[in-house]
């Protein structure tokens, strides 16, 4: 008796559904790493908005010649595209001709989250 040899080329359907579930892990893991990589680059963007808003703030006072009275003082500011909330401290030193400024700044957005502080220091004369 003769038997007939019979071979088959091709892959099985568990292979077929094993390849697929790695690829589907891989473009799932590259999804996530795309949305971190954009995330982190409109973080970058709004820090350094955020830097300048801080800058234009304490040169605004200092431009003015203002000496600021003691105390706290919100506002919001829209730079680049955001709107943020920008707050400022002012208080005494120990040398009366002057005061501390303390500017923190948030996106309008996230208000407990401070993007850029920044501390300086104003003369009276």
């Amino acid at each position: 008796m003769n038997k007939a040899h019979t071979s088959q080329s091709g892959f099985t359907l568990i292979e077929c559904l094993v390849a697929l579930l790695i690829i589907a892990i891989v473009l799932a893991s590259a999804t996530r790493s795309i949305g971190l990589a954009v995330d982190d680059v409109h973080d970058a963007y709004a820090r350094e908005a955020a830097n300048w808003v801080a800058d234009n703030q304490y040169n605004q006072y200092y431009l003015d010649g203002v000496y600021p009275d003691l105390g706290n003082d919100t506002k919001n500011v829209t730079m680049a595209g955001i709107d943020f909330n920008v707050e400022t401290v002012v208080s005494a030193t120990p040398n009366q001709y002057f005061r501390r400024l303390e500017i923190a700044v948030s996106e309008k957005k996230k208000p407990k989250y401070v993007l850029f502080r920044t501390v300086n220091f104003i003369a009276q004369y």
